[in-house]
C-alpha cells in the first residue's frame, strides 16, 4: 500500500455528462443511485453533507450524474480506490459502452489533496478506454475536499 500523510484526502467520483443528458436513463442502465444530478437548464445547486442545499444564480448548460466513492472507499488510498472502481466498472462494461454510444462523456474524477500516489499500468487504462470511460485529475494544494467539482 503507497505510504499516505496524516491528513489523507482523496477520492474518486464517476461522472456522467452530455448536453441531453436524462440522469434517470443513466441510473437505469447503471442500476446505481446517483449522489448528484441534474439536466440541462436546471438551477445549480450543492447539496450539503448536512442535507442542507446552496442555490446558486447559474443554470446547469449540459445535464449530468455523479457517484461518489463511499465513505469507506475515501478512507483507502488512491490506489486501492481506484481498484474498487475498476471491479465495480468491469460490471457495467455494457451500459458504459451505451452511454457512451449515446454521445454522453464518462469519466472517472480523481480528487487529490494530500500525498498520494497512483499506479495505472497500461492494462487499467486499456480497461477504462474499452468502457469508453475516461480520467479527470483534481490536485488541490489547499487540501479543501470543496475544491472538487
Amino acid at each position: 500500500m503507497p505510504a499516505m500523510s496524516e491528513r489523507h484526502c482523496c477520492s474518486i467520483t464517476l461522472i456522467v455528462i452530455g448536453d441531453d443528458l436524462e440522469p434517470e436513463k443513466v441510473t437505469s442502465a447503471l442500476g446505481w443511485s446517483p449522489n448528484q444530478s441534474w439536466r440541462r437548464g436546471e438551477q445549480k445547486q450543492f447539496i450539503r453533507r448536512d442535507g442542507s442545499i446552496r442555490t446558486f444564480g447559474s443554470i446547469h448548460e449540459w445535464g449530468g450524474w455523479k457517484l461518489f466513492s463511499s465513505d469507506e472507499e475515501r478512507k483507502l488510498s488512491l490506489d486501492e480506490q481506484l481498484t474498487a472502481w475498476m471491479a465495480r466498472l468491469r460490471t457495467k462494461g455494457h451500459e458504459l459502452q451505451g452511454l457512451h454510444q449515446r454521445g454522453w462523456k464518462s469519466e472517472l474524477n480523481f480528487f487529490v489533496a494530500s500525498s498520494e500516489c497512483l499506479d495505472m499500468p497500461v492494462n487499467v487504462l486499456n480497461a477504462l478506454a474499452s468502457l469508453g470511460v475516461g480520467l479527470n485529475l483534481t490536485l488541490s494544494t489547499t487540501g479543501k475536499a470543496t475544491d472538487a467539482p
